[in-house]
């Protein structure tokens, strides 16, 4: 068996956390435990979970205060979290639906392919029955890590020495990371910098769940396309690549990861010379998905990055 601790991080998620929670606890062939962060929930979420579920293996952490997003509670999580004693660390959100094999096969495929870090495709459902397959593309960039994650967090799986990597990392540098939204594109950035081997399944593992209430949602959903231009064009995005940059530059390996010709362009003013240069980079190394390049050099173009 593999010991695995499963990070859950909730706010104001009754509506599916009972389902969530037993889809974790329901994992074949693995020995979890299931630390769940609350983020000062008001809904009484974490008042029904304690009475619904009678299992010594669930811890529940309600924290004092608001982190301010469900990045930031997962990065206060696995600070938090005492990881020493298990073999993986896996992230979890309050509202999907785990496979039964979930846990065994990303740890069978990080064994067999000698991974460090692991996530995979995710079948996307609405209330209307509508479903659709999300993969992510598998074809690294040298600066792909600099501007997007490695899929959905929620099908992270991370080895326990690298895990332990990421949250010393996290307790040395809680000060910077202030302004990191997406936990799973800093863990992502970490390992590449780091040199740790990411492996990308594309068999999907867990039914990712759309609603109203979704952080960004589904790439190919009318509302998270436009979720994500409006954060590109008011320059959020820009300012999380430069925060995502900033942090991971700590570290000395990142000297020899950056590539120079990047860093010379990103890092010059504003005008015509850095916009048709920075785009040229970012369509052919931005993104490992051609069309998210073709966006973002066009973006660089209108000035927005």
């Amino acid at each position: 068996m593999n010991d695995i601790l499963v990070l859950l991080a909730t706010y104001n998620g009754r509506p599916w956390l009972e389902e969530q929670v037993n889809s974790v606890l329901a994992q074949q062939g693995v020995t979890l435990r299931l630390l769940i962060g609350d983020d000062c929930s008001t809904d009484g979420s974490i008042i029904d979970l304690k009475a619904m579920v009678k299992d010594d293996r669930v811890q529940i952490k309600k924290f004092d205060s608001s982190s301010g997003g469900a990045g930031q509670n997962f990065i206060r999580i696995l600070s938090y979290a005492d990881l020493d004693l298990f073999d993986y660390v896996a992230f979890s959100d309050q509202d999907d639906y785990w496979s039964p094999d979930k846990l065994s096969r990303a740890i069978g495929r990080l064994k067999s392919l000698n991974g460090d870090g692991y996530s995979s495709a995710v079948t996307a459902f609405w209330p209307d029955g509508k479903e659709q397959l999300l993969s992510q593309s598998m074809s690294e960039t040298d600066i792909d890590f600099l501007f997007e994650g490695a899929g959905q967090g929620c099908t992270f799986v991370l080895r326990g020495d690298f895990a332990r990597e990421i949250q010393f990392f996290i307790r040395e540098h809680s000060a910077g990371l202030a302004g990191i939204h997406y936990h799973d594109w800093l863990v992502y950035a970490l390992s590449r910098v780091m040199g740790k081997k990411w492996l990308f399944d594309p068999t999907p593992t867990m039914r990712y769940r759309q609603h109203s209430g979704n952080d960004t949602g589904a790439r190919a959903a009318l509302v998270g396309i436009r979720k994500r231009m409006n954060l590109i064009r008011n320059g959020w995005y820009a300012d999380q690549v430069q925060q995502v940059i900033a942090v991971v530059s700590v570290l000395k390996e990142s000297k020899k990861v950056f590539p120079e010709d990047f860093l010379l362009v990103w890092n010059l003013p504003d005008g015509i010379f850095r916009r048709f240069h920075l785009a040229m980079i970012l369509l052919k190394r931005g993104r490992r998905r051609r069309t998210d390049r073709v966006v973002l050099a066009i973006s660089s173009i209108l000035g927005w990055l």
